[in-house]
């Protein structure tokens, strides 16, 4: 039995048969432009020629089936072309497939696809403004903990209060009891009910005060923080220096917004600000060899 086919029947087999070629040629040119096949051409290339060479390709292109097919065929050979140039062809296929496919149908191929994604995220990662930081670590924790506790079994609380006869007592981890403040825990009473030498918390409570106490040191720190921002000034503190300035704050209170290094902080200048924490309160050196070597580890944390 003869079979007969029409002219255009014909034509369709014999696109689609060289199609693949086509498209491999397209991308061998392309590659050669790009060079290492990565980046943009650095020049302007004609895409006059790759259109008619992409008209060609898809001559047998009938149905939405054939453009499905030609389309899955097409992304799968240009993935490794640049994004940009990648982008130019299939958009130029796809609206030529308008009157096959819906809009909405072609929207989906022009999704970004995997490597955009990753492009626009090392793009992002480049401009993202790094976290404000506005809570003291665990490191700084165990700092205050050797630091504020007992000068005899370090990273120990002292447990019975002691007056140091200036204005307050103190227990635990340097934690002070001013006349007239109320201190709010069941455990700690006010300064009135206090007997330096006998009134006593356990390892537990003290370390709730530390805690409580860092959180009233950060409350400072972060006040100045959000003061300078409103002003203009955004110094990018990492965590150690973060720590540092709270470590200030918790030996030195609110006075601590008064200090020079504190200036050097908010203008951004942190190789002077942390010369400056070396010689904060230096006065008190003789008297208090401790507090340099505090000072010595601040700057160390800062730096």
């Amino acid at each position: 039995m003869k079979v007969s086919i029409t002219e255009e029947q014909l034509e369709r087999v014999k696109s689609k048969v060289i199609y693949e070629s086509v498209l491999d040629n397209i991308v061998f040119k392309l590659s050669l432009i790009t060079e290492d096949g990565k980046t943009e051409p650095d020049m302007e290339w004609d895409f006059t020629n790759v259109k008619k060479d992409l008209d060609i390709s898809k001559r047998w292109v009938k149905t939405k089936e054939d453009a499905e097919e030609y389309i899955g065929n097409l992304i799968e050979k240009i993935k490794n072309l640049p994004f940009n140039t990648k982008q130019k062809i299939l958009k130029y296929v796809l609206f030529s497939f308008l009157g096959l496919m819906s809009l909405k149908q072609i929207k989906q191929y022009l999704n970004p696809p995997l490597e955009q994604a990753v492009k626009t995220e090392k793009e992002i990662i480049k401009k993202v403004v790094p976290p404000k930081i506005r809570n003291s670590s665990e490191s700084l924790f165990n700092h205050l903990k050797y630091e504020e506790g007992s000068i005899y079994d370090k990273g120990e609380p002292v447990l019975t209060a002691y007056d140091l006869g200036d204005g307050a007592y103190t227990i635990g981890y340097g934690h002070a009891i001013f006349k007239g403040e109320n201190e709010g825990y069941k455990f700690l009473p006010n300064y009135d009910d206090i007997t330096p030498g006998r009134t006593s918390i356990t390892k537990e409570d003290a370390e709730t005060l530390l805690r409580d106490d860092i959180k009233e040191s950060e409350q400072i720190i972060n006040s100045e923080l959000n003061r300078w921002e409103k002003e203009g000034f955004k110094p990018t503190l990492t965590q150690g220096m973060y720590d540092a300035l709270i470590s200030l704050a918790y030996n030195m209170g609110p006075n601590v917004r008064n200090k020079q290094f504190m200036d050097a902080v908010k203008r951004g200048d942190f190789e002077n600000a942390r010369n400056l924490i070396l010689k904060t309160s230096s006065s008190l050196f003789d008297d208090y060899p401790g507090l340099k070597t505090r000072r010595e580890k601040e700057a160390k944390m800062f730096a």
